[in-house]
């Protein structure tokens, strides 16, 4: 096998790994406190794991038209459950129930396209998701993640200005890295779209509670300093 395959098939078994991990570490958190924020940002984490395993599958040469829309529905999707954890920190109740209906609806107008408007083969570059879908899911998709990650960003941000806890610039981080690693589909060398997921993944890890890079494990964050 080609050595840079190899190291591509490594990296997303790694993210794959290190996004579980985190996805257990908050469930556990929701178990213990009850607390919904967690139960989100658990449920967000494991469909990055699968999304993760899509992306390995299509680098190993296959595909069907199925699995590329479910790949563009969860990538989505995912945006849309992670912000339901900081929109349950960071809105007030009316406001989270505008927000939180707003993108259900934007997550069923993204499975609709996803499902009927079949994907084919010519999205993917050497495995490499590099082209685009129906115009419906790129607008669809839009319609769901920015607000997604503008909300989590700005909450993130927020937090850190309030409460001067440095965690939450990690999550701020992480987030608009993750965003950003989907521009990276168009740059040539394919390896630099999993080393941003790693990135990005890493630092929800380390602002979400996981290993500081001091060493010390801290304690659970919320979006808004407290939870």
């Amino acid at each position: 096998m080609d050595p840079l395959r190899t190291v591509i098939l490594i990296s997303i078994g790694v993210l794959g790994l290190l996004a579980a991990l985190l996805g257990v570490m908050e469930w556990r958190r929701y178990t213990r406190q009850g607390a919904r924020s967690h139960l989100y940002w658990s449920i967000g984490l494991v469909l990055v794991f699968f999304t993760l395993i899509e992306e390995a599958i299509f680098y190993s040469g296959y595909w069907t038209s199925a699995l590329l829309g479910s790949y563009f529905f969860l990538v989505a999707l995912l945006v849309g459950i992670l912000s339901f954890g900081s929109a349950e920190n960071g809105l007030p109740a009316k406001w989270r129930r505008v927000y939180m209906g707003y993108t259900f609806a934007a997550m069923a107008v993204v499975g609709f396209f996803c499902a009927f408007n079949p994907v084919n083969g010519s999205v993917l570059s050497q495995g490499v998701v590099t082209g685009n879908p129906s115009l419906g899911i790129i607008l669809s998709s839009t319609a769901l993640t920015v607000p997604a990650a503008t909300l989590m960003a700005g909450l993130a941000l927020l937090g850190v200005y309030r409460s001067h806890v440095l965690r939450l610039a990690y999550i701020a981080a992480g987030i608009l890295v993750i965003s950003a690693a989907g521009g990276l589909y168009i740059v040539s060398v394919p390896i630099t779209l999993y080393y941003a997921e790693f990135i990005g993944v890493f630092l929800l890890y380390v602002g979400f509670g996981g290993v500081h890079p001091s060493g010390l494990r801290r304690p659970a964050p919320a979006a808004t300093g407290g939870n």
